[in-house]
């Protein structure tokens, strides 16, 4: 009875020392501040044990299991925070590079309504702004009313419509457009902030060019963040292959 007795005042410092344990073993993917945590509970758990078996007097183990607990705390507390910090700068980088990616896609579009009327792309920041706010695409147009029992094509060839270009404005037909604000969301179109990166609030750096393909001289072009929240930066087509894709999951 006397042994069971005694056996039972160390339950409390074995389970200490387990937990240590578990931590230690659990903590493979965790930093080392985690486990010297864990190695921290476990050096606790002993020296409760050697105070349970009177090798240390009450006084020695108090000073030195408050010492052991701060220091685990403290690392524990410090395995915490850094965690933290990455869950922050995830989130960060997430937001940024949405932002980003809203406006490199918007420098795609400008730079390929840019090339269906002048047959090139644009390596001027200035030109592409202003090509937004102020130039015209030619649109065709049915002129006149059809009549419901008819479709477009055969009012046209009864002559009760004709066809006619106008000229519309880029900036309300590739961006303003219920249509395609819809599609934004909480990205409001802005022809000047288009072409500066969110996060460094420098403008884009822009390359337009020809190369050849097969023998032919395709158009070119490519946007890329200049001073990017973080590697690799976020850009969109290539100076190296005729497409206008971006570097991101589309």
């Amino acid at each position: 009875m006397d042994f069971l007795k005694s056996l039972l005042r160390f339950i409390f410092p074995a389970l200490i020392v387990i937990l240590g344990i578990l931590l230690l073993v659990g903590s493979s993917d965790q930093s080392s501040m985690y486990k010297i945590a864990g190695f921290a509970i476990i050096v606790s758990g002993l020296l409760s044990g050697l105070m349970v078996a009177n090798i240390l007097n009450n006084k020695i183990n108090l000073v030195l299991q408050i010492v052991v607990l701060v220091i685990a705390a403290y690392f524990v507390y410090q395995d915490y925070n850094s965690v933290n910090e990455e869950i922050r700068y995830t989130r960060k980088k997430e937001k940024v590079n949405a932002e980003v990616i809203v406006r490199l896609k918007d420098v795609r579009t400008a730079e390929l309504a840019f090339k269906s009327k002048y047959g090139r792309y644009t390596a001027s920041i200035d030109s592409l702004v202003n090509f937004v706010k102020y130039d015209s695409l030619p649109e065709i147009r049915a002129v006149g009313e059809i009549p419901d029992t008819l479709s477009e094509g055969e009012a046209l060839k009864l002559g009760i419509i004709s066809r006619d270009t106008f000229y519309v404005s880029v900036m309300e037909v590739k961006f303003l457009e219920a249509r395609v604000a819809e599609k934004r969301g909480n990205h409001p179109f802005d022809p000047d902030l288009m072409v500066i990166a969110p996060y460094s609030n420098k403008p884009f750096l822009l390359k337009a060019g020809f190369i050849d393909v097969s023998g032919l001289q395709k158009p070119v072009f490519e946007a890329k963040d200049p001073e990017p929240f973080a590697e690799p930066a976020l850009q969109v087509g290539s100076m190296t292959e005729a497409n206008t894709n971006g570097n991101w999951k589309e």
